[in-house]
């Protein structure tokens, strides 16, 4: 079998090219086996192909009572191995058609598992799928061809990410807060914060007026008194209270703990009191100059020192 992509007469004659790596000829080999589809029961999508390699198809079905791609595939499998027979062994991804992208990049990086999409830029179509460590050779496939496939099949650009190049990554902490409920155990998720800009429903425009008062990040507003900040013009109490409740639900505040500061005191001032001791200056019974307990010889005249310790009762 074979596509006739083009009949033109020419000077000898009719000349008529034919294809068998067209897309259009995978579509119309589906038709032939697929009677859902011929019927339009279940429609394609999209085809994109590698001729002799691979092929991905989305399809859809008009009925609810209609699986899309057990259709396809047929019963024990028989419809598709037809088709990967006429095709000469070429591998078929049978997928399902999603008008959200979400899940539609999900099944398109299929036979892969995708953890979860999390897109970054929908007005440029780039998207974050992220998938298990053991998953991710098969997401990309064999030179790419799997996420090669998916990103012509979705028109999405697709960037895949294991999940610990994920924690990698720096994106919104709305993206990162998601994946990591999904990874872990909500409630779980800890993220720290040094910017008040970076902490959760914060008025943009307050922000913009700490700023103006050099006030970036959280330590520097913990900093001032309750006269600095009624000091700053257009600060009122309410946004205060805001600011404080948000930073109290997100931030963990560390005071250190006044025992164990004294005790360090302490332990400070013995050692420096142990080395003033070290320290202390003699004179050179021969010379007069200044010795210390650690010299074995005058530094001026150069005789021998030796020192004799009384015990102290």
């Amino acid at each position: 079998k074979a596509l006739i992509v083009e009949v033109t007469k020419g000077p000898t004659g009719l000349q008529v090219v034919l294809s068998r790596t067209h897309t259009d000829f995978v579509k119309a080999i589906f038709e032939l086996e697929v009677p859902e589809i011929y019927d339009k029961t279940v429609e394609i999508h999209k085809i994109v192909r590698e001729p002799g390699y691979r092929t991905k198809i989305a399809v859809y079905s008009n009925r609810d009572d209609v699986d899309p791609v057990g259709a396809c595939v047929g019963l024990k499998g028989v419809r598709i191995q037809a088709i990967i027979k006429e095709l000469e062994g070429e591998k078929i991804d049978i997928l399902k058609y999603d008008p959200d992208p979400r899940r539609f990049i999900k099944n398109a990086l299929s036979p892969a598992e995708v953890k979860d999409v999390i897109i970054l830029d929908e007005a440029k179509r780039q998207a974050l799928a992220i998938v298990a460590d053991s998953q991710f050779s098969l997401a990309i496939g064999k030179t790419g061809q799997n996420v090669r496939l998916a990103n012509r099949l979705v028109d999405w650009n697709i960037d895949v990410k294991t999940e610990s190049q994920y924690e990698e990554m720096d994106i919104s902490s709305e993206s990162r807060r998601a994946v990591s409920q999904l990874f872990g155990e909500e409630g779980s998720y800890e993220e720290e914060f040094s910017r008040i800009a970076d902490l959760p429903n914060v008025k943009p425009e307050l922000v913009d007026l700490l700023l103006e008062n050099d006030i970036e990040y959280i330590e520097d507003f913990l900093a001032l008194s309750d006269e600095e900040l009624a000091n700053i013009k257009g600060l009122t109490e309410q946004d205060l209270a805001e600011l404080r409740q948000i930073i109290e639900e997100n931030v963990e505040i560390i005071e250190e703990d006044e025992d164990n500061y004294q005790e360090e005191m302490v332990q400070e001032e013995a050692q420096e009191a142990v080395s003033e001791e070290i320290e202390e200056e003699y004179q050179c019974p021969e010379c007069g100059a200044k010795i210390t307990l650690d010299m074995t010889s005058c530094p001026n005249c150069g005789i021998g020192l030796s020192f004799e310790y009384e015990d102290q009762e």
